[in-house]
């Protein structure tokens, strides 16, 4: 029998955080938007409060959780999963070092964006890859 109130804060979170990242895109999206920067760090504040609470949830306490589990199949997946997204904090902490915290973002638009682009293209893979393969099964093993 399934249990999707397992995963449910999870899947819950990730539309937040989705959410946080589609508002980024739409003010990257807006002409001269590094002249007047301040929204943009506002909002990646948000973003950062929101995703350091999720993956710290995620990598600190699910997946070790999942990886202990007596199915063997989710045991596996959750370790395959764990060994392979574990550098996404440390990415998403360097991409602040190196263009908010450094204020190059605004000096560097073009780049700024190309890399945020990336970056989010990496969380949602990951989110993508959770919420279609793992929480399913974490869900019917619960």
């Amino acid at each position: 029998m399934s249990n999707p109130a397992a995963t449910a804060r999870f899947r819950v979170q990730h539309g937040e955080i989705e959410m946080l990242l589609q508002a980024v895109e739409r003010q990257l999206r807006v002409p001269g938007w590094a002249t007047a920067p301040q929204a943009l760090r506002e909002s990646f504040t948000q973003l950062s409060a929101k995703l350091r609470i999720h993956l710290a949830l995620e990598d600190d306490a699910l997946y070790p959780r999942l990886a202990t589990h007596a199915d063997g199949n989710l045991r596996a997946l959750a370790q395959q999963y764990q060994q392979e997204m574990s550098g996404i904090r440390q990415t998403y902490e360097a991409f602040l070092a190196e263009w908010l915290h450094s204020n190059r973002f605004s000096q560097e638009a073009s780049a700024f964006t190309a890399a945020a682009t990336d970056l989010f293209k990496t969380l949602r893979a990951r989110f993508h890859r959770e919420d279609t393969r793992l929480y399913p099964m974490a869900d019917a093993a619960a």
